[in-house]
Parts: structure tokens; sequence; C-alpha cells
């Protein structure tokens, strides 16, 4: 059997060991959230930059996850600086469900100006301060601080840099009392750097984590966004994300079985994995992040709440393959507020049970794999991009 009888979504009792893929005991510490395969073990994360949450969304967000990230911006504009959003929600979310796990949120490589530590990093400020100005990556011909979608970036080859982004990270989830941080993008933007450089790049984010897990303490989560596969990082994390965020770089047939075996890396090791994935016109980014001029038009709320809805089954399905102790699942189309976390998905909350195996490959020449749960029956085919969640009845279950 993959893993004991779970606890109920909403414990806290984090005491009960299960077992991956592998054969390998899970047994998690107690500043993990909560795990359970009773049902679909959610994450979420979401932001909104010009107010805080309602105690009805507060409500409704903590009764559908243990285990939650404050976005970037959020709270931005009533309070002045995200590491204030994230204090209070953390607070909010406290107060209606103790154990509840709360993330902050920084960048590794973008310098998103909504922090105490990074409001500087403007085109209007960033002359004022010429010690953070050194921190930025320039163009190697010009001099000039290079731009990536309208924001700096930093030098991570620079260890003045990778001590004070630590520092500042590590304050953020002291001032937010937060239980750990999400640092988004681990690339360390190496194609601006020269090709003989690149793995002291790929050092340099592994020093920058390290640093910071070091600073915040064992008993804080940091969630590296697309990190499992970077040694280093792997090394200083205690969870990864895998974002899907296009179809064709990020989940291909191919990616997919990576991804799946990667998972099992995660748990033999001990440690988180969060498997977040998108609804999309098609397959590509997010509405909200396509840029202007673009010929495709815009979708409203309820049309991608209603693409959600459609497209979830597959998603899911993807997600239960490679499932595995303390995999979570995320299902958002962007990382705002309105972009999922307050939709109601039915899947979520069917009785699933522990994994009976490992997944089973139909065939090895062919894409299409299966999977057993106590109670559910799922098959999805990777190269037709279809898949299949059975749903038994608990009453049907021997």
């Amino acid at each position: 059997m993959l893993g004991s009888v779970g606890c109920l979504r909403g414990s806290q009792d984090t005491t009960e060991v299960y077992t991956t893929s592998n054969g390998v005991p899970f047994e998690a510490p107690a500043h993990y959230p909560a795990f359970s395969w009773d049902e679909v073990p959610v994450y979420m994360m979401f932001a909104d930059g010009q107010r805080l949450l309602q105690n009805s969304e507060v409500q409704k967000i903590a009764s559908e996850t243990d285990f939650i990230c404050i976005e970037k911006n959020h709270g931005l504009q009533p309070l002045g600086d995200a590491v204030l959003g994230l204090a209070h929600e953390n607070q909010a979310f406290k107060a209606v469900k103790p154990g509840i796990k709360v993330l902050g949120y920084l960048n590794g490589a973008l310098t998103y100006p909504f922090t105490r530590y990074t409001r500087m990093l403007t085109d209007a400020k960033i002359d004022a301060h010429p010690g953070i100005k050194a921190y930025l990556v320039t163009d190697a011909k010009t001099g000039e601080l290079v731009k990536t979608r309208g924001l700096y970036g930093y030098n991570v080859l620079n260890p003045d840099m990778r001590a004070w982004w630590s520092d500042a990270a590590a304050d953020m989830v002291r001032v937010g009392n937060a239980d750990g941080i999400f640092i988004d993008q681990m690339h360390g933007f190496s194609w601006l750097h020269p090709v003989e450089k690149r793995d002291a790049v790929v050092a340099g984010v592994g020093d920058m984590m390290a640093q910071l897990k070091a600073k915040i303490g064992p008993d804080k989560i940091l969630l590296a966004n697309n990190g499992a596969h970077i040694e280093p990082v792997f090394e200083a994390s205690d969870a990864f994300m895998f974002e899907h965020y296009k179809r064709s770089a990020t989940h291909t047939k191919e990616k997919l079985l990576q991804d799946w075996q990667l998972m099992e890396k995660i748990a033999d090791a001990g440690k988180i994995c969060i498997y977040r994935f998108g609804a999309s016109q098609d397959g590509g980014l997010p509405q909200e992040a396509i840029q202007e001029g673009q010929s495709r038009p815009r979708l409203t709320q309820d049309v991608y709440a209603a693409l959600a809805k459609e497209q979830l089954g597959l998603y899911l399905a993807l997600y239960l393959i490679g499932a595995q102790p303390y995999a979570y699942f995320q299902w958002n189309w962007g990382w705002k507020l309105q972009t999922g976390p307050l939709e109601h998905y039915s899947e979520f909350h069917q009785p699933l049970g522990q994994p009976l195996a490992k997944y089973t490959r139909v065939h090895p020449d062919q894409w299409q794999f299966t999977r057993e749960f106590e109670h559910a029956s799922v098959w999805v085919d990777t190269e037709k991009w279809e898949a299949k969640i059975e749903w038994k009845s608990v009453a049907d279950t021997p």
C-alpha cells in the first residue's frame, strides 16, 4: 500500500507515515502542512493588489486547503507593502484555521517593486540607490540595465546581491510571521550572462537558496518554483512547484513523464511537491499574461471559470498519475484572487483514497498510463491529450 489511512482535510496531525511509490517511508516533520488522500490535496496561491480578503473569502479558501501562498502584490494599495499584506492575511487565516500553512512570495529573478525591500527598483528611484543598482543585470556591451517584461533582473553572480536578497526574503517570513516562502524563477537569467559563466549562474542561484534556508531555519518551508531539476536548489529547498505555464514548453508528453519521475525523487527525499496547471484557450499562457497587441481576444471571467470546470478532469488526471505523499494539486488560470481560488470544483470533494500502486504504462512504446486509487481509476493518453477519472462509490469499494 502506498500510504496509511490519512487524516481528514483540516486536521493538523502530521504524524502519519506514508509510503512513496518506491516504498520509501515519508514521515512529515511538524512544520509541514496537513496531508490526506481522503480527497484531492489542494494548494492555493493568490493576490489582490487592490484590497484585502473579505472574511467570507478567508472562510471559503480555508475550507478547501491547508496550504496557501499570499502572492506577490497582495494588499499593496490599502497597506502600501506586500509584506504587510502577507502579515494581515496570515493572521486572518490563522484565526479561522490555526494549523493552516501560509507562505509569502518573493521573486528570485525579477525585481517586482511591491515590498519594502524592492520598492526602489523602478526607473524613477533606482538611480538614488547606487548600491542596490549594482545588484542588477547589465548588458555586457552597453553597460545599461537589462529589462525583461518591464522589470530589472537580479545579478546572481554578485555575492553581495545574494546576501542582500536572502536577508530580504528571510525578513519577509519574520515580519509576516509566515510558515515559509515561495521563491519564483530559478533561472538566474542565465541567457544574459556569457556562456562560460552559466555554471556559475546555477551555483549562484543555489547559494541564494541555501543562504535563505539557513536564515529562515529548519522549521520554515522554502518552496522553489520549477527548481527541482537544479541540484543545488533541490538540496536547499523543502518544496517544489511544477508550474506548467505552457503546453509546448512545460507539459509535452516527454516532460510529463519526467515530471512523474521527479515527483518520486522529491517524495523519496521527504520533500513537498505542488503540481500546478491552469485552464487556457489553447494550452498556452493564461490570458492575463498575454502582452498587449497580440491578436487573441480577451476572455471574460465567466468564460474562464467555465473553461476551468471543463478542463479540470484532464489536468487532475495528470496530477493523479504521478501524485506522491505530500504532493498537492493547484488549479487556477492566473495568480489573482479572482482566477480560481474562489471557484468550487466538485472533483476536489470526491472520496479519493490512497493510491494502490505506482502508475502503469500500458505499452512501452505508447503514451497511455493508468493508476488505481481506493476510490478512483485514472487513465491518461498524453499523446492524444485525453484522460478519464472514474470515481468509485465508497459503498462499492471492497
